[in-house]
């Protein structure tokens, strides 16, 4: 068990640089949030196009059967409303960390790993750890890095 003087003899000390860098990123996230809460309708408008290019998409691929297609298609219709609110409900949660995080990502210039249950829940703050290997591997080699299209 740790006393309190061994534990202030573990904790790293937190440079004014990466202190600052902390507080802008914070500010990043708040400033989505508030941008998020503000443009409420253009978010719902992007949610229902792509529920709607999605759910085409999905009866193209699964549903070869033209009348089930066709069915399917109108039954997105019905479904949409409760799509989009869960939809926005996930958004307003999540979007400005993930963005802030790919934000962040695109202006660092050393990936911080993460581990693989941060990605698979979204509460992603860096790359995931195939990026970072992958990266680190093409700088040790020598070879051109691919780069992420947007």
């Amino acid at each position: 068990m740790l006393t309190s003087s061994e534990e202030s003899l573990k904790a790293e000390p937190i440079t004014a640089e990466e202190l600052k860098k902390k507080e802008r990123m914070r500010d990043v996230t708040l400033l989505l949030q508030q941008m998020v809460e503000r443009e409420e309708v253009t978010l719902k408008l992007i949610v229902d196009c792509l529920i709607d290019v999605g759910s085409i998409n999905y009866a193209n691929h699964r549903l070869h059967n033209p009348p089930l297609n066709k069915i399917m298609k109108v039954l997105v219709g019905y479904v949409k409303p409760v799509a989009r609110m869960a939809a926005i409900f996930w958004l307003k949660r999540n979007l400005p960390t993930l963005l802030t995080a790919w934000l962040e990502g695109k202006v660092s210039f050393e990936p911080v790993p993460i581990n693989k249950e941060e990605a698979v829940t979204g509460d992603i703050e860096t790359v995931p750890m195939d990026e970072v290997e992958a990266i680190r591997r093409d700088l040790e080699t020598g070879t051109p890095m691919q780069e992420n299209n947007l």
